[in-house]
């Protein structure tokens, strides 16, 4: 029997320990494989965010970002999805509706902001959808519905004392605030 010496490792046992270090060294897992390079979506929300990217790529990507971490189901948190799709649908709506515009209607009332007064969302929205031929009173009530649930993820995360728990209960109130603005989105921008 051959005695094993500390001074004198065997050739298969270092063999076995570079190739044991070699896949320590290797990342786990690719991050791609974890989370989808693209964000799933279907055929008529792609239409609508294809529709987004003509208008403002950089908008696009933004509600992209904020697809893809909704499908991160390693998030703790979802209110930094929440509040990039809610600023997609606002600063669409803000190009669709400038001020200027939005204040020639008959029906601008606008809010006071200081000393200025300047267009509501909810006019702004209604503007854009009136200038493609749709129903303005139909997006106002959307909207103050994605308000409603923004508030309410925002809530959420911030009584839950748990980064799991408030990530867990949050996602799906997200789920169908993307949902919403999907819908608006589809209102506003042009064909």
């Amino acid at each position: 029997m051959r005695q094993v010496l500390v001074d004198d490792p065997d050739p298969d046992r270092l063999r076995r320990l570079r190739e044991f270090q070699a896949s320590v060294r290797r990342s786990p897992r690719n991050p791609e494989g974890v989370v989808p390079a693209r964000a799933p979506v279907s055929g008529r929300d792609s239409e609508i965010l294809d529709r987004l990217r003509r208008l403002s790529p950089q908008l696009a990507d933004s509600f992209e970002q904020a697809l893809k971490d909704l499908n991160d189901h390693t998030r703790l948190s979802y209110i930094g999805p929440a509040g990039e799709i809610r600023e997609v649908m606002r600063a669409t709506i803000q190009l669709l509706a400038p001020d200027e515009e939005v204040k020639g209607e008959a029906w601008y009332v606008g809010i006071e902001q200081g000393s200025k007064r300047h267009p509501s969302q909810a006019e702004r929205a209604r503007y854009a959808v009136q200038r493609r031929g749709g129903s303005g009173e139909q997006v106002r009530s959307t909207d103050l519905l994605v308000d409603e649930l923004v508030g309410q993820v925002s809530r959420q995360t911030y009584t839950s004392g748990s980064g799991a728990l408030h990530g867990v209960a949050a996602r799906p109130k997200v789920r169908k605030l993307t949902g919403w603005v999907f819908a608006i989105l589809d209102e506003v921008l042009p064909e």
